[in-house]
């Protein structure tokens, strides 16, 4: 139980380590229950990075991480605090789990039992280790003396392994196809700030990209002769209330995008005012099905809305480009349905795809790396060594693609075996190997009129 109550000092008391125990735990929670009623989920990190070299030998190591406990213990590694010891992976990662999620840990403090340990020696299930340092009086800067001071006991746990600790989970592990350890690019801890996650930060750059092409697309001027006798049709009333919402959110994600210090509740509560009003025009949405806000998995909740907010974008503003969706079915394999039957007709495939690795390692590599075909037969091709459908690198896409930064375009030739089975399907099957890493790929079809 939380303590708010101020010590009573008084002349001629006896003096304890309570008491200053009790004072300092009084202003803890003070901070604490002041932040906790100001701001929404106070907890998660501000900062980290994981050493991916080190999961290659299946160990979990922290290089660098700051932030804040649930009951409010901030921490920040490896300056001032001592990093956790590096955790192997292998002796807690099930062989039939295709994932183990990684957390940081400490135990909770604990009102009526020690909460130290009595040497320098870390005792499992304590929350601090006493730590000897010289500190000089801080005005003189002399006069040195030895002081004690409780070094956070912080721990790298499995979820199997918790049992009352305090926890914040800071990556997935995961196997590659050829069996080793990774880290999954995918997974978002919970973050005090959205710049605390690369992943949090492209979708919102993302988005506004894609706002702001919507915006001007919808804005430009139109021939309003042919209207009503009011002087607008009503495809153009239609047209003013979605740019209404589309700029609507256009600033405030804006903000969001470049000053990168918002909570992610800020970010959700922009992104799902967009997804309910876009809820407007879609026959078949409703905003009671949107996901509610969850800091413990954020990106479940951040990717349901982003995929509502882009798939509701374009059925007011069509273009002639059609974006294939695909999902990641399995490590290195993407599938996707063809569900506009205009794709396969009069129209121009395009595959996009960006990656860590330089420029013309990902423009030289990627035709002969990646497969295209149908969704049955990528899997097959990649066993045999055979390729898929050819791609070829162009250095400008075509007009009704809007080129993103980093991103290298190549355009697909529709012919061969792969093309017919994928007429015949209506599913395709993308395979990017691990030598381009942490991909990220999109299939584009240009219509031709």
């Amino acid at each position: 139980m939380k303590t708010l109550s101020r010590v009573v000092w008084s002349e001629g008391m006896h003096l304890g380590p309570q008491h200053f125990q009790a004072q300092n735990r009084y202003f803890e929670n003070l901070v604490h229950f002041t932040a906790a009623n100001l701001a929404y989920e106070p907890w998660g990190l501000a900062a980290f990075q994981l050493d991916k070299d080190a999961i290659r030998n299946g160990l979990v190591t922290l290089i660098h991480a700051s932030g804040i406990f649930p009951d409010g213990l901030v921490f920040a590694v490896p300056d001032p605090d001592s990093g956790p010891a590096s955790r192997a992976i292998a002796e807690v990662f099930p062989p039939m789990r295709e994932s183990v999620d990684v957390f940081l840990a400490i135990s909770p403090f604990q009102e009526i039992s020690a909460n130290c340990s009595a040497s320098e020696q870390v005792e499992p299930g304590l929350r601090y280790a006493p730590q000897t340092v010289d500190m000089p009086d801080e005005l003189t800067g002399m006069d040195s003396k030895q002081l004690r001071l409780a070094r956070k006991n912080l721990r790298i746990l499995v979820e199997s392994e918790l049992h009352g600790e305090l926890a914040i989970p800071i990556a997935r592990v995961r196997r590659d196809a050829a069996g080793q350890y990774v880290y999954d690019s995918n997974f978002v801890p919970p973050v005090l700030r959205i710049q605390g996650s690369e992943r949090l930060m492209v979708l919102l750059r993302r988005l506004v990209e894609i706002l702001d092409e919507k915006s001007r697309a919808v804005a430009k001027p139109k021939d309003l002769s042919a209207g009503t006798a009011s002087g607008f049709s009503a495809q153009g009333i239609s047209n003013a209330w979605f740019l209404h919402c589309v700029n609507a959110s256009l600033t405030p994600l804006r903000h969001l995008c470049f000053s990168k210090s918002g909570h992610p509740e800020e970010l959700y509560t922009e992104m799902a005012r967009l997804a309910g009003s876009l809820c407007t025009f879609g026959l078949d949405s409703h905003p009671a099905n949107l996901p509610l806000y969850n800091h413990a998995k954020l990106a479940e909740c951040f990717d349901t809305l982003d995929h509502h907010i882009r798939t509701h974008l374009e059925l007011v503003v069509p273009s002639n480009c059609v974006s294939i969706s695909l999902t990641k079915s399995a490590n290195y394999f993407w599938e996707g349905q063809i569900a506009d039957s205009r794709t396969l007709v009069h129209s121009r495939w395009i595959f996009a795809i960006r990656s860590k690795i330089g420029e013309a390692e990902l423009i030289s590599g990627t035709p002969r790396l990646v497969k295209v075909c149908s969704k049955e037969f990528v899997p097959k091709l990649v066993a045999r060594a055979l390729p898929g459908m050819t791609l070829k690198h162009i250095p400008v896409p075509p007009p009704a693609i809007n080129p993103r930064v980093d991103y290298q375009y190549f355009s697909v030739d529709k012919a061969g075996p792969c093309w017919e089975h994928m007429v015949q399907s209506r599913q395709v099957g993308v395979y990017v190997p691990g030598e381009l890493p942490d991909p990220e790929i999109e299939l584009l079809v240009v219509l031709e009129s």
